[in-house]
């Protein structure tokens, strides 16, 4: 697994961007960026990403994360 500080930089970006707006919002919007290839992440590289991270996660962490897991997989 290769991640670049940029490929996480953008996605603390593009999350500062997403505060106020609502959870659901949130994740479908993250899912269609990553999609697109505007978060500068493939949704494999993203995938890949989640699954390294998720043991440093706390419960509700882990539920969101999973939940922008299962709207890539659409």
């Amino acid at each position: 697994m290769d991640f670049r500080t940029q490929d996480i930089k953008n996605m603390s970006e593009i999350a500062q961007r997403m505060q106020g707006k609502s959870e659901d919002k949130v994740i479908s919007e993250l899912a269609d960026m990553i999609r697109s290839g505007q978060g500068g992440l493939t949704p494999q590289k993203a995938m890949q990403m989640f699954q390294a991270i998720m043991p440093m996660l706390t419960s509700e962490q882990k539920r969101k994360i999973k939940k922008l897991m299962e709207e890539l997989q659409y």
